[in-house]
């Protein structure tokens, strides 16, 4: 280390020139970075559910359902139906939407005077009169169950339009285009929209909002801790300068590569805050303590050699903690999450270890305010401080124990949540619309669908279709489920041949003329009749409930063992089970590689497998706080949750390599064990406080954003720093001075 310090003290202009050189390029190249929240866009393509639902958005014009609805005193006006109809054809003309459904284009079916009339329900255009015929109207579209709770609240103040957008489409630009739209209309009924595009479109709006007022509070705060810990303007500039240019960098890296920001990656730039502001603040904090003699250069040389392999070993052990999401991930967003985060410290370090070394080498710092009594109060502190832990170790250890003991047991009670709803507060109005139109209304907002292969006029396959559409209805959460069958039966009972489907295949056959090349039909059956698509809408419900449905689904078609069709399950439901699956999965793999790569590097530093054991103690005691607080408090583990883990372990590792590798050097110095504890606490022990206290109520001022998941990661972040702290200087300590005669490398 001794070299690379003399190497880039030889180099500072070079060092300057090319991080201005870098900053510049990767922060133009930032101007150009997208923004995708879309989560469907980084499903794993080679999973079969994904592959069917591709499939089927593909073929059935799309899988996807942007729902607007509408409501008044009562829907069945002339004015509320002439704008039902206006919005219908507005809508249908945006880009991305490839059918409009509402109750002035649907489909119907109706026996008239011995006759089969097909036609629009709710026909303005050619049939206008339609308007003098409301109650008749209102009456004979609430008594069938196509329309009733499907397109018509039962109370008839609510109508839905329901859009479906191609496969491959932005999302979120649709969303948007179909509100400016509405709002451009100026209706008079009361709008409300539903289904993933707008939650997408929510949650994009959102964090901007949330970073925008928040993110000027946060740097306040730390600005001002940062002051007050190191009384200089070096000491509030320089780390705040790494983790700026280091955030620049990684963020400029992405938009090179096209790699666009997500709800998880957003988050980068936050991460870097808490572990690579980490660097730096030990870096000055020893560059403060070392004596002034000697030049500028020699001081930051020294303070380089000092503390630069710690600072090498915390990052390199951060870095392979996000690297480990990289393995089992079920999102490549979450993939991608874990190679830019280890990117982002990787940049930090380097920052760190180069440009503030140089920084500090080339300006003069002095404390802008002089407080004689300070050094005093602390360093008096710090003295009792130490005692007390040296006398009370056992009870300390016995405590930490206790603590980890509690937290282990409300490990069990954590909830997984993968649904994109829970993102939003519950008094939002893209949750209260949930609640009150697509839950109460309308059966809820979730596609189910179920993929049909085989002879469909074929009344046989007819029948198990209704069998599995029977089933489906009688499942808790599940509502209107639809399929051909529905508009076959509806022919048959206008024929006068009862409610039921056809006993032989020319019946259909001929019944099936009248619907032939209806765009309705073309959503329910592929050209040559040899597919058919089974569809229902699904209540937000717990995880757990969710599962089980799949579950259920899947069983119910395995014993159904059709001879002369098969049926394959696919929908949002099932990709949430996948999901959930995942998370879990990709949580245990993450952690459990990252400890070992941890376990291992310690050990070499060290040249123990004890002590590489002993300095994973703070990162253990973090782990079990986080995830018991978590089953306690009721938070979820969800797609951005589940990346607390690797920052635990991240600044766990951070403030145990710096305790240990100082304690160390103190004890071969030191008479005896609680003399190197209390130069230790003063020194390094004051650099993890400053970055503790620093970070933790930075964090703790996203509690006041609207997006739920991060309240939840500010919350669970600043919980990480505490506990990591007080592990890497209360408990950690205390164990290596109950264990240090029996470990070699805590011996003088």
């Amino acid at each position: 280390m001794n070299k690379f310090a003399q190497f880039v003290m030889g180099h500072r202009k070079t060092v300057i020139f090319l991080t201005i050189l870098i900053t510049l390029f990767l922060g133009y190249s930032i101007t150009k970075i997208q923004i995708d929240p879309d989560i469907l866009n980084y499903l794993p393509k080679s999973d079969p559910v994904v592959k069917l639902s591709q499939y089927i958005g593909k073929e059935y014009g799309g899988n996807l359902l942007a729902m607007v609805a509408m409501e008044a005193t009562d829907i069945f006006t002339p004015s509320t139906l002439k704008e039902m109809d206006l919005l219908t054809n507005n809508l249908q003309r945006i880009e991305g939407i490839t059918y409009v459904t509402s109750l002035t284009n649907i489909l119907d079916i109706k026996e008239s005077d011995g006759f089969i009339e097909i036609g629009t329900l709710i026909d303005l255009e050619d049939n206008p009169e339609i308007l003098n015929e409301l109650a008749e109207l209102k009456d004979y579209i609430l008594t069938k169950d196509m329309y009733r709770n499907k397109f018509i609240s039962s109370d008839a103040t609510t109508a839905l339009l329901i859009c479906q957008l191609e496969n491959d489409i932005d999302k979120v630009k649709v969303a948007k285009a179909i509100k400016k739209q509405v709002e451009e209309l100026e209706l008079k009924s009361d709008i409300y929209y539903g289904g993933l595009p707008f939650y997408l479109m929510e949650i994009s709006d959102t964090i901007v909002r949330d970073l925008k007022a928040l993110t000027p509070l946060v740097s306040l705060f730390i600005i001002i801790t940062l002051y007050l810990s190191f009384r200089s303007l070096t000491g509030v500039v320089l780390p705040l300068l790494s983790v700026l240019i280091s955030s620049i960098w990684t963020l400029g890296t992405m938009s090179l590569f096209g790699i666009p920001l997500t709800i998880i990656s957003n988050t980068i730039p936050v991460i870097l805050v808490a572990v690579g502001s980490a660097y730096s603040i030990h870096l000055i904090n020893k560059y403060y303590e070392i004596k002034s003699e000697g030049s500028l250069i020699e001081r930051a040389e020294k303070t380089l050699f000092s503390v630069g392999l710690p600072i090498l070993l915390t990052a390199v052990t951060t870095i392979a903690g996000f690297i480990s999401f990289i393995f089992g991930s079920y999102l490549t967003m979450i993939q991608q999450f874990g190679v830019f985060s280890a990117l982002g410290v990787f940049f930090a370090l380097v920052t760190s270890t180069t440009l503030v070394p140089v920084l500090l080498s080339l300006v003069k710092t002095k404390p802008l305010l002089k407080r004689k009594d300070q050094p005093t109060v602390y360093s008096n502190f710090i003295t009792r401080f130490s005692s007390w832990i040296y006398t009370n170790k056992l009870l300390i250890t016995i405590i930490g124990l206790l603590i980890m003991a509690i937290s282990i047991a409300g490990i069990p009670r954590i909830q997984r949540k993968v649904d994109v709803l829970d993102y939003f507060k519950p008094e939002s109005s893209i949750r209260l619309t949930e609640e009150k139109i697509m839950k109460g209304k309308f059966g809820g907002s979730i596609p189910i669908q179920i993929l049909v292969n085989g002879e469909i006029q074929d009344p046989a396959v007819l029948i198990e279709m209704k069998k599995v559409q029977d089933f489906l209805a009688t499942l808790p959460n599940v509502n209107n489920p639809f399929s051909i069958v529905d508009l076959i039966i509806e022919l048959n009972a206008a024929m006068g041949e009862g409610r039921q489907i056809p006993d032989h295949q020319d019946k259909v056959a001929n019944l099936w003329f009248f619907i032939e090349g209806e765009e309705s039909v073309d959503q329910l059956v592929n050209r040559d009749k040899s597919e058919a698509l089974i569809q229902a809408t699904l209540i937000y419900a717990p995880m757990d409930q969710i599962t089980g449905l799949v579950d259920q689904i899947e069983q119910f078609i395995a014993d159904l063992d059709s001879p002369v069709c098969t049926f394959t399950q696919t929908g949002m439901h099932s990709i949430y089970k996948n999901l959930d699956h995942s998370l879990l999965r990709s949580q245990l793999q993450s952690l459990l590689l990252s400890l070992l790569l941890i376990l291992a590097m310690v050990s070499l530093l060290l040249g123990s497998f004890r002590g590489g054991l002993i300095g994973l103690i703070p990162i253990i005691f973090t782990l079990t706080v986080i995830f018991g607080f978590m089953g306690y408090s009721g938070i979820p583990l969800d797609i951005a949750t589940v990346l607390v883990g690797s920052i635990s372990i991240g600044i766990g590792i951070d403030y145990s390599i710096h305790f240990v590798n100082r304690f160390r050097q103190e004890k071969k110095s030191a008479t005896n064990s609680k003399d190197a504890l209390i130069e230790t606490l003063q020194t390094t022990g004051k650099g993890i406080l400053i970055n503790m206290t620093t970070v933790t109520g930075g964090f703790l001022i996203f509690l006041f954003a609207d997006l739920v998941p991060l309240q939840r990661f500010g919350a669970l972040v600043a919980l990480t720093m505490v506990s990591s702290g007080f592990g890497s200087i209360i408990i950690l300590p205390a164990i290596i001075l109950l264990l240090e005669k029996r470990i070699q490398i805590f011996s003088s």
